[in-house]
C-alpha cells in the first residue's frame, strides 16, 4: 500500500530541468549565496530560506531555518531515483517518510509539520531583487571576452532589465574547478564574488560602478555590472602618456576621490584602490570598481584577527598600495589605509600609469613603506598635490586627511589647474566614450557635491594643521 504521505507526481518521469525551474521560481530560493551571507537574514524562530551548496564537492539543496531555540538548523533535501524529494536525514529511515515531486510541496508540508531539530517553517525569506535569472543575461564566450583572471572571466553582454529594455553590461563569470584543489579555490573565489556583489548592491553613486544583479540559482555564477567601454584608468594613462593635460589628470583624481568619499560614508573600506581598479564610463567618468577585497568597517577587526592567525598574509593584497600598518602583524585596514592607497593612485596618474618601484623586489618595497620612505611624485605634478601626498604618507593614520577633506582640497586645486575643454579631453579619444562636461558636474547630486566641497575646503583651510 502506498504511503498516504507520499505525493505522486502526475508524470513520474518529470524532467529534472523542470524540477530545477520550479525550485528556482520560488521566492524563498536564494541559489548559491554563501551561508554566511544568508544566515543573518533569519531573525525569528520559523524564518527559513532554501539555498544551494557544494561545500561537500557535490551540489545539494539545503533548508536553513531558525528553530524555537533561535539556533540555525541546516537540513539537506535529497532527490531519490523516483524523482521524489525528501529530507536527507530521513532518507534511510525504515519508517515511511514523506516524499514529494517538488521542493515547494515539501516546504508546504513542513509548514504544518515539525522538522527535526525543534524547527518549523513559518516565514520564507524573500530573495532580494538583485538576484536575477540566468535567462535574462546573454553573451558570447568566443567573441565577448573583456578580461581574464585566475578565477573568473569578464564578458561584454546584454541584460534584459525588463520586457523591452535591453542594456549592455559587463558579466563576470566564475570558473568551475576540476581538481579537488581547484574546486576549493574556485568555490572560495565564487563566494568572494557573491559577497562582493551583495556589498555592491547597496551602492549607488556617479563614481562607483553600478551592480545590476547576480545570477546564482545554478552554476555558472554571473555578476552583472555596468559596462565601461573606456576600460581601466591604468591602461588609458599608459596609452596616452603626456597627451593628457594636468587639469584632466586632476579631474581623474577628484572623481576617484568622490567615489571613495561615498564608500567611506557607507562604512566601506575598499582595500584595493589603484588605477587598474578605476574604470572609465561611456560618459568619460571615473568609476571605482573591483570590490573583491572590500570590507565593511564593522567586519575589519574580525578579519584583522583572522589574518594575524595565518602563517602568511593573503597573496591578493596589493603590496605597492599598502599602508605601513597593513604590513605589520596584525594587519590593519581602515578608511585611512584607503587614503594611503589614494596617494599611490595619484602617483600613478602623474606617472602615466606606471606603479612606484616597478622593478624592485617585494622585500625592499615593504621595508620602504614601513619606514615611510615613499618615492617623490613624478615631474609635472602640481605642488599642491605634492604637498597633499606628503600629508597622506605619514606613519600615524590619524594624521592623514579624510577622503572628504581630500575632495575639498582637490576641488580647490581643480579651480587653479583648470581642465581643458571637453573636446580636448584625452578621454574622448577612446572608442565608445564621450565626455561633454569638463568639470564633471552633470547631475544635481554632483552639483551639490561641488558646493559641499567649497564649504568644506573653507572649513579645512581655516584649521591649522
Amino acid at each position: 500500500m502506498d504511503d498516504p504521505r507520499t505525493v505522486k507526481p502526475e508524470n513520474s518521469k518529470m524532467e529534472k530541468s523542470q524540477m530545477k525551474t520550479d525550485l528556482e521560481n520560488q521566492i524563498w530560493y536564494h541559489g548559491f549565496r554563501p551561508r554566511k551571507d544568508v544566515i543573518a537574514l533569519l531573525k525569528e524562530p520559523g524564518d527559513f530560506l532554501v539555498r544551494a551548496t557544494d561545500s561537500r564537492n557535490m551540489p545539494e539543496i539545503v533548508i536553513s531555518v531558525l528553530n524555537d531555540r533561535r539556533e540555525l538548523v541546516n537540513l539537506t533535501i535529497k532527490c531519490d531515483n523516483n524523482q521524489l524529494w525528501t529530507l536527507g536525514v530521513l532518507r534511510k529511515s525504515t519508517k515511511n517518510v514523506p516524499r514529494f515531486p517538488q521542493v515547494a510541496d515539501l516546504i508546504n508540508y513542513y509548514k504544518d509539520h515539525k522538522l527535526p531539530g525543534h524547527a518549523k517553517l513559518k516565514r520564507g525569506i524573500t530573495r532580494p531583487t538583485w538576484l536575477i535569472k540566468h535567462e535574462l543575461v546573454s553573451f558570447d564566450k568566443d567573441k565577448d571576452l573583456l578580461g581574464r583572471g585566475n578565477f573568473c572571466n569578464v564578458y561584454k553582454g546584454v541584460y534584459t532589465r525588463q520586457p523591452g529594455e535591453k542594456i549592455v553590461v559587463a558579466v563576470k563569470i566564475c570558473h568551475e574547478g576540476s581538481s579537488s584543489k581547484g574546486f576549493k579555490e574556485s568555490k572560495e573565489a565564487r563566494d568572494q564574488m557573491l559577497s562582493e556583489a551583495q556589498m555592491m548592491s547597496y551602492y549607488v553613486h556617479h563614481h562607483v560602478i553600478e551592480m545590476f544583479g547576480v545570477a546564482c540559482d545554478h552554476p555558472p555564477i554571473l555578476i552583472i555590472m555596468e559596462y565601461c567601454p573606456g576600460g581601466d584608468l591604468q591602461s588609458h594613462l599608459k596609452k596616452q602618456q603626456q597627451a593628457i593635460e594636468v587639469g584632466e589628470r586632476i579631474v581623474y583624481i577628484l572623481e576617484a576621490a568622490r567615489g571613495m568619499r561615498y564608500l567611506h560614508k557607507k562604512n566601506c573600506v575598499h582595500r584595493d584602490l589603484a588605477a587598474r581598479n578605476c574604470l572609465i564610463s561611456a560618459k568619460g567618468c571615473i568609476k571605482i570598481a573591483d570590490f573583491g577585497l572590500s570590507k565593511l568597517v564593522k567586519d575589519l577587526d574580525k578579519d584583522d584577527k583572522e589574518e594575524a592567525d595565518k602563517d602568511e598574509p593573503s597573496p591578493q593584497i596589493p603590496l605597492r598600495w599598502m599602508a605601513p600598518e597593513s604590513l605589520k602583524r596584525p594587519m590593519k585596514f581602515s578608511t585611512k589605509t584607503d587614503v594611503w592607497s589614494f596617494a599611490v593612485l595619484m602617483f600613478e596618474v602623474f606617472n602615466c600609469g606606471v606603479k612606484p618601484w616597478p622593478d624592485d623586489p617585494p622585500k625592499k618595497i615593504a621595508t620602504a613603506i614601513r619606514k615611510c620612505h615613499m618615492p617623490p611624485m613624478p615631474d609635472g605634478t602640481p605642488n599642491e598635490l605634492k604637498e597633499l601626498t606628503a600629508q597622506i604618507w605619514v606613519i600615524d593614520p590619524v594624521l592623514r586627511p579624510t577622503m572628504a577633506q581630500l575632495c575639498s582640497l582637490l576641488f580647490a586645486t581643480s579651480k587653479k589647474h583648470r581642465p581643458p575643454p571637453p573636446e580636448k579631453f584625452a578621454l574622448n579619444t577612446i572608442n565608445g566614450v564621450e565626455r561633454i562636461h569638463a568639470d564633471g558636474a552633470i547631475t544635481a547630486e554632483e552639483t551639490a557635491e561641488h558646493e559641499d566641497e567649497e564649504v568644506h575646503n573653507k572649513q579645512y583651510s581655516s584649521v591649522e594643521r
